[in-house]
């Protein structure tokens, strides 16, 4: 996934054939699971391209459009095992004890600087940076946050 009108337009999609209890294909299914893990999201959705602009959400200023695109593509990491070292981080976080939508966040948090960064700087993602940073995280950091 990309972070692109395409992709917004997707998400929109989903969210509405979501909430109308329609049928979703598997990607879309994907997408509809994120959204399920957020539903404080879910009056936002409603707001057409609006979600794709960081909106205030339990005292947190958060973009739902970037947060279910870096989402979506984590889960897609841990589901296909690509990079290997994803689905090895979430599931020692996991043997950790750390619930499972907290071991996806300390992993996105990762990947979202790693990308972001990458971005602004003009360079490619840095996989071993990556696979690095990942290296080091566990549940106790995550307890003392």
């Amino acid at each position: 996934m990309q972070f692109d009108k395409e992709t917004q337009t997707r998400i929109l999609r989903v969210a509405s054939d979501r909430h109308q209890g329609l049928d979703i294909e598997e990607l879309d299914e994907r997408i509809a699971y994120v959204m399920d893990l957020h539903p404080e999201f879910d009056e936002i959705w409603k707001m057409g391209e609006m979600a794709a602009y960081p909106q205030e959400i339990n005292g947190q200023i958060v973009s739902p459009f970037v947060h279910t695109v870096l989402h979506t593509i984590v889960d897609s990491q841990i589901r296909t095992e690509q990079p290997e070292f994803v689905v090895k981080t979430f599931n020692k976080l996991r043997e950790q004890g750390m619930e499972e939508h907290e071991v996806l966040h300390a992993i996105i948090a990762v990947y979202a600087d790693l990308h972001f960064s990458s971005f602004r700087q003009g360079k490619p993602f840095d996989q071993l940076d990556y696979e690095s940073r990942l290296g080091y995280l566990s549940f106790e950091d995550a307890e003392e946050n």
